[in-house]
């Protein structure tokens, strides 16, 4: 029983690390493409999908802070935790 909750934990840091990693990648290449933007739909499209990755961030945030105020001495934690802080809300363009 025991082993099974550890590997759940586990299963669910990754995910978590992965969906922080992908959110990251995709906010910076929205920014670049917001940098060059001639399109307002385009960009209002854009500036929605930025807006809906950062709400996901912050969940994903709350989440592993609360995994690892409960868990501290885990180590998977508190390197999702150190992720998740680093993954910085990249700022928006204006039209």
């Amino acid at each position: 029983m025991n082993q099974y909750l550890i590997s759940c934990s586990e299963s669910i840091v990754l995910t978590l690390c992965k969906e922080i990693e992908y959110i990251k990648i995709r906010s910076k290449n929205i920014n670049t493409s917001l940098k060059t933007c001639h399109n307002k739909s385009l960009y209002k499209r854009l500036n929605l999908e930025l807006n809906k990755l950062n709400i996901s961030r912050l969940k994903i945030l709350s989440i592993s802070e609360n995994m690892f105020n409960n868990n501290s001495n885990d180590l998977s934690c508190e390197f999702l935790l150190e992720v998740s802080k680093r993954s910085n809300y990249s700022s928006k363009y204006s039209f």
